[in-house]
């Protein structure tokens, strides 16, 4: 569809790849588990259903095998034990590259000592270094070993484009720093860039924008989870089945790629086998786009497909 001038970069995070030209490399899944209201996680017990956890990720890693795509879990730790539970149980039982999520800092912090001190710290990344980021958290960021990190470009008070530009630049008004300067200071060179999507009316549109322009202006690799917008729509879940509805998150998947994504956070694990083979089709139909650019695709790539 479309070739960046600026070079751009490719990160390693264990055994996979992000980034490059869009259609390059095969798009990454990024699904979630224990997530807020994930029926097989018991917060006040801090415990988790491990068959049932076991058995999702083996349905990721087929997906992926059977649609060429690589994949990475997004972990989330609703309480700082469920956290090293969820860290230690997912590195355990799979060889994919693992991120850090929870909406709580102490979790967060937690889960970022957990994995600097076990031995998948080099297959994990952060989420995220963000507006609200503070003395504290930069201190664990600098002090731990895991491999790298994601930026989230949302903007609380300002969806739009520029905003969220300023405040990779300059801090734009929240941080002293602009957040690339702060990732780099706390020793991370495998940048992740999400710009957080927002519902529509509130910077849906400036989301999926912010993908090419922060290629386009400094070549990172960019992440993006779209499920959010079909997830917020009132109207659509008003008025669709849960059929439409997993249909409306799939496309919203798709469009993500096409607007610059190099990987999709597709919400909650289960949607992985349903998204799968929408991305896969998309990824064969960018690389096949960028032919004319004389550019290739990856050795394993969903265009084996084709």
């Amino acid at each position: 569809m479309f070739k960046f001038a600026r070079e751009q970069k490719l990160i390693e995070i264990g055994s996979i790849k992000i980034g490059g030209q869009v259609g390059e490399n095969p798009t990454v899944l990024i699904p979630t588990i224990f997530y807020d209201g994930h029926k097989i996680v018991d917060a006040k017990s801090n415990k988790f259903d491990e068959s049932k956890a076991l058995a999702l990720i083996r349905e990721v890693e087929e997906v992926g095998e059977k649609h060429k795509l690589p994949f990475m879990f997004q972990v989330v730790g609703l309480t700082p034990e469920l956290m090293k539970k969820g860290l230690d149980f997912v590195a355990d039982h799979t060889k994919a590259p693992i991120i850090i999520d929870s909406a709580d800092k102490k979790a967060r912090l937690t889960g970022l000592e957990h994995a600097s001190r076990n031995n998948y710290a080099s297959r994990t990344m952060y989420n995220a270094i963000n507006m609200m980021i503070d003395s504290e958290e930069i201190a664990a960021l600098t002090k731990s070993k895991i491999e790298g990190v994601i930026i989230l470009g949302f903007n609380m008070q300002d969806p739009s484009v520029k905003a969220r530009i300023a405040l990779l630049e300059d801090g734009g008004g929240f941080t002293e720093k602009g957040l690339l300067a702060v990732a780099k200071e706390c020793g991370f060179e495998k940048i992740l860039y999400d710009p957080g999507v927002q519902p529509f009316g509130q910077g849906a549109g400036s989301s999926f924008r912010l993908l090419s322009v922060v290629k386009a202006r400094y070549g990172l690799p960019t992440g993006v989870g779209a499920h959010n917008i079909p997830s917020s729509w009132a109207w659509l879940h008003k008025n669709a089945s849960i059929e439409q509805r997993r249909i409306a998150d799939i496309s919203a998947n798709t469009i993500g790629i096409t607007a610059g994504a190099n990987s999709l956070f597709i919400g909650p694990i289960e949607n992985a086998k349903y998204a799968a083979p929408a991305v896969a089709m998309t990824d064969i139909l960018m690389a096949d786009s960028i032919k004319d650019f004389g550019i290739g695709h990856a050795e394993i790539h969903p265009y084996q497909l084709a």
